[in-house]
């Protein structure tokens, strides 16, 4: 009883609109569906998460990404952070997200996560890399100072479209660049999996998991990191549903989110999502802003 009032609470709340799915094109049809990714048997082939680790079967998924237009992605070299990373001090996270307007002027919203990409890049002491999408480019040598200018820079200007991408020879230019450096991503596809252990452990223990299932498959395929990255990513929400992937295609245009993600279900991920950009509907969470045409955002309730 509870479980079903849960439900129907959260279908009041705007979730599992049908509205919400990206067009019809683009999602994968029941012929092309894997007969392992949906099957509902527990099995040999895939390393299973452990048993004593629950994850919410009922709630429904559509319509739980809150809407943003900005992925920013700080190179850290770990994979776990504080709980908090915005209140964790002397570190760029937390510089970032101080020189932010407490209330945003722009009509979208940036979500800032750390990661696990290493900061290959930059060249200074005490400096990151950031990647940033859909603008896809990465911005070595940042340092909390800059914190302010990187703000403004980069993320306090309008979103790229095909039109008008992301001028890096404009930006070069700038005085406010400083020593940051910026080029364009060299990942053609990137898949984030939330990893952040000490916020809730469901994701701590499922990354890894499906991490070393999505690298055997890449690797049966031939792919390198520069075809499909893979990182470990900070607090995205949706713990309770985990594992969760993000996967961005399309040269970082399109972000794609998936919940309740198995090792059963790596396979069709990557064949599907990854290299035909196409979505399992199942799976499906939400998405980036202007990821599609007429992107539709859950209604009711709003970040």
């Amino acid at each position: 009883m509870t479980s079903f009032l849960k439900k129907n609470l959260f279908l009041l709340a705007g979730f599992d609109d049908p509205a919400l799915l990206p067009p019809k094109e683009y999602l994968v049809t029941t012929e092309e569906q894997d007969d392992c990714s949906t099957c509902l048997d527990p099995c040999t082939d895939h390393k299973q998460f452990p048993s004593n680790l629950y994850i919410d079967q009922t709630t429904p998924i559509l319509g739980s990404v809150h809407p943003y237009g900005r992925h920013v992605i700080i190179a850290t070299g770990q994979s776990n952070w504080a709980s908090k990373i915005y209140r964790e001090k002397q570190t760029f996270a937390h510089s970032l997200y101080s020189s932010q307007p407490l209330i945003s002027p722009k009509a979208w919203k940036n979500l800032i996560t750390n990661s696990s990409l290493v900061s290959y890049y930059s060249t200074i002491p005490d400096a990151c890399d950031v990647l940033i999408y859909p603008d896809n480019i990465i911005i070595s040598n940042v340092t909390c100072e800059v914190a302010e200018d990187f703000y403004n820079l980069f993320l306090n200007t309008p979103l790229p479209t095909k039109e008008e991408p992301t001028d890096i020879e404009l930006l070069l230019k700038d005085d406010r660049l400083g020593e940051m450096k910026i080029q364009k991503s060299p990942y053609k596809n990137m898949m984030l999996l939330c990893s952040h252990g000490r916020v809730d452990k469901r994701c701590g223990i499922t990354a890894p998991i499906l991490s070393n299932e999505l690298d055997q498959i890449l690797r049966e395929k031939n792919l390198d990191e520069h075809d499909v990255g893979i990182l470990m990513v900070s607090h995205i929400g949706g713990h309770k549903i985990a594992g969760n992937v993000i996967c961005y295609v399309n040269e970082g245009t399109r972000g794609i989110w998936y919940g309740r993600v198995k090792t059963c279900h790596c396979r069709s991920i990557i064949e599907e999502t990854i290299l035909q950009g196409k979505i399992i509907k199942e799976l499906y969470r939400g998405a980036m802003d202007n990821s599609f045409k007429n992107q539709v955002h859950r209604s009711m309730l709003r970040w």
